[in-house]
């Protein structure tokens, strides 16, 4: 007892999340009792750590603590980000470099056959004619082929050629390049001559990063494999160069822990071991797990979860109460082999860029104006009308109350730029600036309805969770649009990702190839996962974490033979595994194949194969405690703060509109629209044919 006395004296804030988005960032701050603290602050592009200091001062003040009370009191400093994506779209990642098997040099360029439509929408592959590959990220005049082989079975049939990899390596050096992926054929099975590349690229140029495709990627599929380690290295330069400093200005105030890094698959780890192609959508991840946290607290096991930001709108599935997750997504049309949760995702938030087309059509996106310069009405250098400056306009923000009045918005300067672009689409300003958020929330609706529909799901079935800080702006309009059972909005939507990233439990994941066919020998598969265990532990020290703390879940990788989907499955932690628990293990796969992808879609006479094993240790993270309130009066005129002009659609004209305060409204509380709700970081719009209710635990329920 005494011990745990002195570990929470010592770690009275034992998780800190953060999310670092294109705009805003945002913290929130978890202590030992579940009490939550939230910051926010504009993301400081030029200084990105700026930012994290000032979101975190910014939740330090409202819990009456100083920062240099609380790093040092912190067990873990948890930071999803976006910057990898932003990398991606602004393409400014290193100058990058491949080595590959020789024979293959094209395989970035060949992509496979759905390439051209990848990550397009209906509307765009309608046009196939002018559909276009993405660019790879690596020219051909970066990519060099250097002699050796690998077989399907590890064997090596032709040795490594070291005169050829000398030559590429002194030439991709000469031509300047500051990072060198290497991706081989076969190379999960047998990663030698990997390895032996990267010693010789060590060797001559040690200032060159390096990933090799079997320790980002070791899985089957040469195209999806070459991507991820390509993607990795592009993005990885700047991401640690970041991390490092970030990590640096936390511990010289006193944290003492590696700083933790959320990865797409749904964990944290140790920055200096990140796979930096796992940061890209690590905060909107966060964002789901904060969605599967509060939809299992609230019985919900059909869930949509829906983030609107300041430069793009994403969207998730949990199904059956498990998020959907994506063994080969897309990342910006690229497809790749690592693990996460699925994410679908479109250039559609607040600092989308509004604009007309070369024919006076008014168009929104993808393009945003992020935090810098940002929209018109922030006055930090923006000049296109964005969906911001459009909400501004139709009264939907406050502009004397946007940040809870930490930031005044300018409405005059927001008019005069829909003013010029109402000249460009023949409308006044008012026109365009209603036709932007009607098409705004048209494209989110468009990408909603793919993302539950593709998957055979009813929206009727589903709630929907909007967050993000235009999440409860925009979610009354493509929640009615989908026609969702109720549309839910948070008191900590505007900082929902960091709520789930801090809520996220300390997770690791261990995994080796190895090619089987069922039924595997239970004594290979005791000692395959045995000695990843121990692999596992090892990482959790490293991070400062005993062994006494650690979860251990094991995960297997299995396909039907001459088919390509590969379906992973939990299977049960024992020291010693008998036939029939690989009897188990098969007929769970059957059961979970079936369940994917229809009964008798697997192929079950060309037999099982196992790929890959896959050990995840973990630490249990104190989750965010959620007071629940008596239900009381059904008037919420105790929270009404007073009327302002706001436009609809649906009587196409401003009408006097009732604004209340959240701070104010109490459980039981019911507003019918139309209505606006009004809190320090976000504004929840209720649309005139809807009604809103407070819940129990403060939420705000939208239905009709």
């Amino acid at each position: 007892m005494k011990n745990e006395d002195t570990h929470v004296r010592k770690y009275f804030f034992p998780s800190i999340g953060v999310d670092t988005g294109g705009t805003f960032t945002d913290v929130v701050i978890v202590d030992v009792n579940g009490n939550v603290a939230i910051g926010k602050s504009a993301t400081t592009p030029k200084k990105l750590e700026d930012g994290v200091l000032n979101a975190l001062k910014d939740a330090c003040e409202k819990s009456n603590f100083t920062l240099d009370n609380v790093l040092p009191r912190a067990m873990s400093f948890k930071q999803g980000t976006t910057i990898g994506t932003n990398i991606m779209i602004n393409r400014n990642g290193a100058k990058t470099g491949l080595i590959t098997t020789k024979g293959f040099e094209d395989t970035l360029h060949f992509q496979r056959g759905g390439g051209r439509v990848a990550g397009l929408q209906e509307s765009e592959i309608r046009h196939q004619a002018v559909c276009r590959k993405p660019e790879p990220l690596v020219p051909k005049s970066l990519i060099y082929g250097v002699t050796e082989r690998v077989d399907c079975f590890a064997k090596v049939i032709i040795p490594l050629n070291e005169e050829e990899v000398v030559a590429a390596v002194k030439e991709l050096v000469g031509k300047g390049v500051e990072a060198i992926a290497v991706c081989l054929l076969w190379s999960f099975a047998n990663p030698v001559h990997e390895k032996r590349i990267r010693q010789i690229i060590k060797e001559i140029a040690p200032e060159v990063y390096v990933q090799i495709s079997s320790e980002v990627a070791p899985v089957i599929k040469e195209y999806g494999r070459m991507n991820t380690v390509a993607i990795d290295t592009y993005v990885g330069p700047p991401m640690i160069k970041w991390y490092e400093i970030l990590a640096k200005e936390i511990k010289s105030r006193g944290h003492d822990h590696e700083l933790l890094t959320m990865q797409a698959w749904g964990g944290v780890m140790p920055y200096s071991e990140m796979s930096p192609i796992g940061t890209i959508n690590s905060g909107p991840a966060g964002g789901v797990l904060a969605t599967k946290f509060l939809a299992e607290n609230l019985g919900f096991k059909n869930v949509v979860a829906t983030d609107v930001g300041g430069t793009s709108f994403e969207a998730s599935v949990i199904a059956e109460w498990r998020p959907v997750f994506h063994h080969e997504p897309l990342i910006m049309r690229y497809r790749v082999e690592t693990p996460m949760v699925e994410i679908r995702s479109i250039g559609a938030g607040g600092g989308t860029i509004a604009w007309a087309d070369d024919s006076g059509r008014l168009r929104v996106g993808p393009v945003s104006a992020g935090a810098d310069p940002g929209p018109v009405c922030y006055q930090i250098g923006g000049t296109q009308p964005t969906v911001t400056d459009a909400d501004l306009l139709l009264g939907y923000l406050n502009d004397d109350y946007f940040l809870g009045g930490k930031m005044r918005l300018d409405k005059a300067a927001a008019l005069e730029a829909y003013k010029e672009l109402g000249t460009k689409v023949g409308m006044d300003p008012i026109e365009a600036a209603a036709g932007v958020f009607d098409i705004q929330n048209a494209h989110m609706s468009d990408m909603l309805r793919g993302v539950v529909t593709q998957r055979g799901h009813d929206p009727k079935d589903f709630v929907v969770f909007c967050f993000g800080g235009g999440g409860p702006l925009h979610g009354s309009s493509y929640g009615k649009e989908l026609g969702f059972s109720k549309i839910y909005m948070f008191q900590q939507s505007s900082v929902f990702s960091a709520y789930g990233i801090a809520l996220t439990d300390i997770e690791s994941y261990v995994n080796y190839f190895e090619h089987h066919q069922m039924p595997i020998d239970p004594e290979v598969l005791s000692s395959i996962y045995k000695e990843l265990e121990e692999k596992a532990y090892a990482k959790m020290a490293k991070m400062g974490y005993d062994r006494d703390m650690v979860d251990i879940n094991r995960e297997i990788c299995m396909k039907f033979g001459r088919q390509v989907h590969i379906e992973t499955i939990p299977i049960d932690k024992k020291d010693h595994y008998t036939i029939k628990d690989v009897e188990k293990i098969y007929n769970d796969f059957l059961e979970h194949y079936q369940k994917v992808y229809g009964e008798g879609a697997g192929f079950v006479e060309a037999g099982v194969e196992v790929l890959s094993y896959v050990v995840r240790p973990s630490i249990t993270s104190v989750k965010p405690m959620l007071p629940k309130h008596a239900l009381g009066t059904k008037s919420s005129k105790g929270a009404l703060k007073g009327k302002r002009p706001v436009y609809f659609s649906e009587y196409g004209e401003f009408r006097e509109t009732n604004i209340y305060d959240y701070d104010k409204l109490t459980a039981g509380n019911v507003i019918e629209g139309a209505g606006i709700i009004e809190t320090s970081t976000t504004t929840m719009l209720i649309l005139p044919s809807q009604v809103a209710t407070v819940d129990e635990y403060l939420n705000v329920v939208i239905e009709g």
